[in-house]
């Protein structure tokens, strides 16, 4: 990044996911009276200004609340919630409260929840999922201090962090550190995906030199800001490449490479090689991956500008786990992109061939079960043995949905309870039933004011309609079905039937990816 920041050793190896680059946003402070909570994801050292002050108080670079009234009340403190822009699993915080030297807290204790990245605050202000990661820890005041996460938390996939400090003051930054866990479904859209950015996963596994900007710069999001924002070596007085490893996201196959010298001028590379590496199922140490006899060339030496975004496309495809790529004889660069797809893990794999070989009763209801057209089941049926990869089986189950009559689409319609309602359709199988009843969790909260017009509503909408109101419910509270269905109810019926066609095709995909993190261990 633009500007340098201190990583704390033990943590140098892992992912900040609360980095403000990635989208970490800070949602809520009960208190920021004398500095916004804004700061504490802001890039690079906090900073002091001697003199400057605001209508409130002398100027902060960080998180500050006014003196509480009862700071000797047991428990009393201040809170803030994160929502971090990579969810994954976490090891360790920084809590730096560098310049807060007589308005520092006492303690802090961290806690983190996973929830849906459109939550919203009410929800997370209400949850009772939130789970410890950091018990209430003493810090230092001015000082960078690093606080580690409990054992029993280190495992658990975190999308939101709140902060608490005991029992007021500031805090100049936080950082949180740890490993990215994209969600599935990020492997099964059709396409390529960039399998070593960062928000998939992607890390520097080992490197020769990173004397002027780290690696991990390669990984980040959109284009550097400067010349700062990159991976730069030292100048070489010796023979040779310098070079960095990247291990993907996901095993998969590259397809194009993306070698960007934005804002290196008069200081790029003349050249790069891509090798690539197999190790699916081997652990591999820097040592291992530094003399392994497995690298491969993916892209023979290639030149390279300054200040230009290269598109790179190799002449053959190889399975890969780690990408290597050499830059002669030295130099830096901005952005790298490796394009490609993902290859089914076997946990994927053993799932689809699972599928195929289903008794066809069996595998005709759990595909009624995603979507109640037995026009669309039979159409994914015969399809089937064509069908290699997850990502090939959505695209599949997508294509033969809108392909299917009006009257399939009304069948699966019919396979849907009323939202709010008690009873499933009568035509919906077990499994249906049992997924409609989760999707529609919101509705359970709602008062009865709302329960009450969601009945009236839905039966004006069956009855101008002659369809069911669908709508893909997973994570939508009461009142916002209803909102949607009060706006398409006087829709015209063409329209409506398109509209019930695309929620259907969503609830679908998500009936499909339940399936799948079942089988795979991951739900």
């Amino acid at each position: 990044m633009s500007q340098r920041s201190f990583v704390p050793e033990a943590f140098a190896h892992l992912v900040d996911l609360a980095a403000d680059i990635t989208g970490a946003f800070v949602l809520y402070a009960n208190d920021d009276y004398f500095a916004e909570k804004e700061n504490l994801l802001k890039p690079g050292a906090p900073e002091w200004i001697e003199g400057k002050y605001t209508d409130k108080g002398k100027w902060m670079d960080g998180w500050e609340s006014q003196r509480r009234r009862d700071p000797y009340v047991a428990g009393a403190h201040d809170t803030c919630i994160i929502r971090l822009g990579l969810a994954g699993s976490l090891q360790g915080f920084l809590v730096d409260t560098t310049h807060f030297k007589g308005n520092a807290p006492q303690a802090v204790a961290i806690e983190g929840i996973e929830a849906r990245p459109t939550a919203p605050l009410s929800e997370l202000l209400n949850a009772t999922e939130w789970i410890s990661l950091v018990k209430k820890t003493d810090v230092k005041a001015d000082f960078s201090n690093v606080v580690n996460v409990e054992t029993s938390g280190q495992s658990q996939r975190v999308t939101h962090v709140r902060l608490r400090i005991f029992p007021d003051g500031g805090v100049a930054r936080l950082r949180a550190y740890g490993t990215v866990k994209p969600h599935a479904r990020t492997w099964w859209q059709g396409g390529s995906i960039d399998l070593a950015a960062v928000e998939n996963g992607g890390t520097v596994a080992v490197v020769s030199d990173q004397f002027f900007g780290p690696p991990s710069n390669l990984l980040l999001p959109g284009r550097g800001v400067n010349m700062g924002d990159g991976w730069e070596t030292k100048r070489r007085r010796t023979e040779g490449t310098d070079w960095c490893v990247l291990k993907l996201g996901r095993r998969g196959t590259l397809e194009r490479i993306e070698v960007d010298t934005h804002f290196f001028k008069g200081n790029s590379p003349q050249s790069c090689t891509v090798e690539v590496l197999d190790a699916d199922g081997v652990s591999m140490d820097v040592q291992g991956l530094r003399d392994s006899k497995a690298w491969k060339t993916l892209l023979p030496s290639s030149p390279l500008e300054p200040h230009r975004r290269h598109t790179l496309i190799p002449a053959r495809t190889l399975p890969a786990t780690h990408v290597r790529i050499h830059i002669w004889p030295h130099g830096g660069v901005n952005r790298m992109r490796l394009f490609g797809n993902a290859i089914d893990s076997q946990g994927e794999q053993a799932a689809l061939a699972k599928l195929k070989n289903m008794p066809g009763a069996e595998r005709q209801a759990l595909l009624l079960s995603f979507n109640g057209s037995k026009a669309t089941a039979e159409a994914v049926t015969k399809a089937l043995p064509a069908v290699q990869t997850v990502a090939q089986l959505f695209t599949q189950m997508q294509a033969a949905w809108w392909a299917v009559s009006e009257a399939d689409w009304l069948e699966a319609f019919a396979a849907h309870p009323k939202i709010g309602a008690t009873k499933n359709a009568e035509t919906a199988t077990a499994q249906s039933a049992s997924w409609s009843s989760n999707e529609q969790a919101g509705v359970a909260a709602a008062d009865a004011a709302v329960k009450a017009r969601l009945a009236t509503q839905n039966e004006a909408y069956f009855a101008r309609h002659g369809f069911v109101f669908i709508v893909c419910a997973t994570g939508k509270s009461a009142s916002e079905m209803l909102a949607l269905l009060e706006a398409r109810l006087p829709n015209e019926r063409a329209a409506e039937l398109e509209n019930a066609a695309r929620e259907q095709a969503l609830i679908t995909r998500l009936r499909i990816e339940k399936w799948l993190l079942s089988e795979t261990g991951n739900s």
